[in-house]
């Protein structure tokens, strides 16, 4: 198994943008060789013996003509059990949809997708986000072809010696196998870390503010994380850090001025974003909001949210971190 916990990626787009990809696989610990493809006919001829576990590719790179080409290569590399990685454009992607996913290629909504809008700050996370999943998915590909070879082994020695009782064993497991390959793979889940809390804010509220209440939420015992170098981009690695966390803090502070009201403010769009995947992910939830922020989306319970001005933050904010150490069973004196 050691064999497959580092990755062979092969690289195949005519892109210039891809060189910044390039460089963060490079130096991405679960990845053992990389190689570059400037062609998908020179990919098709790297790929047909196994040699590589990844193939990153861009369907659109080589234009919408050889779309076709692309799509049957991506999907028949797929099938043959490589992970595959489509490095796109995915607001272009959503554009031409109806061309995009035309027919069989439908199916390419199933494979791993890597946006190539990604803001620089955050493409290692993101990257090694997909190379996680391509490395559980190669792991679980090569460990069915490993079973199944020990499973005919052993089901040739049944038949080889007559003993039926094993005989049997081997074919009841072969029905298992065959009931859990029917079942689509999940994507694996890691646990929700203890003692964790996601903290959202504006990207320039990194001081001030931030932090003040991550020093509060240190004190009484927590474990602070945050999607600072996303710059408003919420990707799978934040949400992954959203998803993980036992609590979810969101500082709202004024972004701008609704339309035609002075008083009335929006908080950043990503902060709203953000709130909606802990919503999703069930995250028990406080915010701070400062007076004047109106635009933060519907949420049930005005009692989780506590308002603040300047003057009333540090009141507003040991309240807030009062209610999760309650909640947490951690002693308001801690």
């Amino acid at each position: 198994m050691a064999t497959f916990l580092r990755l062979a990626v092969l690289l195949c787009d005519t892109d210039d943008t891809a060189g910044r990809l390039y460089q963060e696989l490079t130096q991405n610990p679960l990845v053992r060789r990389l190689r570059v493809a400037g062609s998908l006919d020179e990919a098709a001829r790297r790929t047909v013996d196994g040699e590589f576990d990844v193939v990153v590719v861009d369907p659109l790179s080589i234009g919408l003509a050889g779309l076709a080409g692309a799509g049957e290569f991506a999907l028949a590399r797929a099938d043959a059990g490589m992970a595959v990685v489509l490095y796109v454009d995915l607001a272009e992607v959503e554009s031409r949809a109806s061309v995009f996913y035309y027919g069989e290629r439908a199916r390419l909504k199933d494979l791993f997708i890597l946006d190539r809008r990604i803001p620089p700050a955050v493409l290692a996370a993101e990257a090694n986000e997909v190379l996680i999943k391509c490395q559980a998915l190669r792991l679980l590909a090569t460990g069915r072809v490993r079973a199944d070879r020990l499973l005919d082994e052993v089901r040739d020695i049944a038949v080889s010696t007559g003993d039926g009782e094993l005989e049997q064993l081997v074919e009841e497991v072969g029905e298992s196998r065959i009931l859990e390959r029917v079942r689509p793979d999940a994507e694996l889940v890691r646990p929700t870390t203890a003692g964790t809390v996601f903290l959202s804010h504006r990207a320039d509220e990194a001081d001030g503010y931030v932090r003040g209440l991550t020093e509060l939420l240190e004190d009484k015992g927590f474990t602070v994380l945050t999607g600072r170098g996303a710059d408003g981009y919420v990707g799978t690695a934040v949400l992954n850090r959203i998803r993980d966390c036992e609590f979810f803090v969101s500082l709202m502070t004024r972004d701008r001025p609704l339309a035609g009201d002075g008083e009335r403010y929006a908080t950043s769009a990503w902060l709203v974003e953000e709130k909606g995947a802990a919503l999703a992910f069930r995250k028990y939830m406080v915010l701070l909001v400062e007076e004047g922020v109106d635009d933060i989306g519907r949420l049930q319970g005005d009692w989780q949210r506590h308002r603040f001005t300047p003057t009333t933050f540090t009141t507003a904010a040991r309240a807030a971190v009062a209610q999760l150490g309650r909640h947490s069973g951690r002693s308001e004196a801690a």
